[in-house]
């Protein structure tokens, strides 16, 4: 694949208004892009930091640094750019291309969008304990071995308040019961007394006076 060349337009990423487009070389094999110097300083952008590079010829260079912002097709991204001198070609790198998501076709030589892959790792499904005693609930990650939630276990009055009303209802019922049998058997041992003290009364008016008996006259 030969060269490849597309027009872009670069701006200041703090105000995206000021910006201009230029003619920039595709590079896979670069890392940053490279702007002319006097294009970054006409936009407002300013050089952060400088870094030392090695040519392919074995010499020691050193070049500004600053970010700046490449529009393409209505999207935008920020990225580093070097501050290229008069001899430096301008290029468009690696960084600011991934950063749009781009990608260059090596049949056609043009920019198209890239697939973008996303890698996660799929989380394992989680356990769900519930306690049978105390009806506490515990969620459990299999593969970290951790309790990852805990429920306590409901208050008693939250579960049992009906049952416990229904207790003392029954306690209740019960005790009416056994006071009305209470209540009766000695309304029949009351009356079982009146008839027996009838009966005596009777019997003794039935049978004549006599005179006791007393000891001396049984000689």
């Amino acid at each position: 694949m030969g060269t490849v060349a597309v027009k872009m337009q670069v701006a200041n990423p703090a105000d995206l208004a000021r910006q201009t487009t230029l003619e920039l070389i595709v590079d896979t094999g670069a890392v940053y892009s490279i702007i002319p110097a006097p294009v970054l300083r006409e936009l407002g952008i300013e050089p952060w930091f400088r870094k030392r590079f090695r040519t392919a010829d074995g010499r020691s260079i050193e070049r500004a640094f600053a970010e700046a912002s490449f529009i393409h097709n209505g999207e935008h991204a920020s990225s580093r750019v070097i501050f290229g001198d008069e001899a430096d070609a301008a290029i468009l790198g690696v960084h600011a291309l991934e950063g749009l998501g781009l990608q260059v076709d090596p049949l056609t030589g043009q920019l198209n969008p890239s697939t973008l892959f996303l890698y996660w790792k799929r989380p394992k499904a989680t356990v769900k304990l519930s306690c049978p005693h105390c009806q506490a609930k515990l969620t459990i990650d299999p593969e970290l071995q951790a309790v990852l939630e805990h429920e306590p276990p409901p208050k008693k009055s939250d579960y049992d308040f009906d049952q416990q009303l229904k207790g003392l209802s029954e306690a209740e019922r019960k005790r009416e019961e056994l006071f009305r049998q209470s209540f009766a058997a000695e309304k029949d041992r009351s009356t079982l007394l009146d008839r027996k003290f009838e009966e005596g009364l009777k019997k003794a008016k039935d049978e004549p006076i006599t005179k006791p008996l007393r000891p001396i006259d049984l000689d």
